[in-house]
């Protein structure tokens, strides 16, 4: 276990190398949140609700969000670095599990977002705008939990599609599919709220919307408490699915690099 701290927390370091690319990055995300503030600020016009949603809920919902998306940045190429390189060899020879290595490098990445980029911009943002607050506290803890929850989510769908670099020469047309993907169908950009019925009914079959429409929907309080227990259920049940799935295809992977060595 100590080993894979030591992991996340060169990672963290190593990002925090770059102050260039620190402030690059802290910039790009308090321009972002003022972009998608400004966005629904004019789809609303002078009204104040619409399909049930406030206009104050839907700025609340784009700028945390944009904060989400900050947090969970990830290294989408470190496999495919390592593939391409031939660290990868070395990798597997070390007495760590490789999955668990690229967890911890992955993780410290996100620790690096969440002091760097998240908690700033979160308190500038409630500063600078009129954001929901829940009523209830309980609400922001349910938040919080089904936050790390989607984490989790992200993070196994990802890994499926990392692992693809054994099979493809380069991931990057790959990434950003799935990227797109992500963003248009998890609510991360339009609420599910304001989709047609059938396209909702869709995607609530799949993974996508446990990465964010669902810890912000707990957030305003769109859910019941019944109700938040049946996503919790619904994000650990797709955390499993997808690395289980994960877990198949990199045993794939191994015996894919055993016959390219060979």
């Amino acid at each position: 276990m100590r080993t894979y701290v030591e992991f996340m927390s060169r990672s963290f370091r190593s990002h925090a190398i770059y102050r260039l690319q620190y402030f690059l990055g802290l910039f790009n995300s308090i321009l972002t949140i003022f972009i998608g503030a400004a966005i629904w600020d004019a789809v609303y016009g002078g009204r104040q609700i619409f399909e049930g949603i406030t206009r104050e809920e839907m700025i609340t919902y784009s700028v945390l969000g944009m904060i989400m998306r900050a947090m969970l940045s990830m290294n989408e190429f470190v496999i495919d670095h390592k593939v391409h390189t031939g660290e990868i060899a070395a990798d597997l020879l070390r007495p760590v599990r490789f999955l668990d290595y690229i967890f911890s490098i992955v993780l410290g990445e996100v620790l690096y977002n969440i002091w760097t980029k998240v908690l700033p911009v979160l308190i500038l943002a409630f500063l600078i705008f009129d954001l929901v607050v829940p009523e209830q506290t309980v609400f922001i803890v349910l938040f919080v939990v089904s936050l790390v929850l989607s984490y989790f989510v992200l993070y196994s769908f990802n890994l499926i599609v990392w692992l693809s670099a054994f099979w493809v020469h380069h991931t990057w047309s790959i990434v950003t599919i799935k990227n797109a993907l992500i963003l248009l169908l998890s609510g991360a950009v339009i609420p599910l709220w304001f989709m047609p019925d059938w396209m909702a009914d869709i995607l609530a079959w799949l993974p996508f919307k446990a990465i964010y429409f669902t810890p912000l929907s707990i957030y305003l309080g769109k859910a019941t408490l019944h109700e938040i227990w049946s996503l919790y259920i619904g994000q650990v049940l797709w955390i499993a699915v997808l690395l289980t799935i994960g877990c198949l295809i990199w045993r794939k992977a191994q015996y894919k690099l055993v016959i390219q060595g060979g």
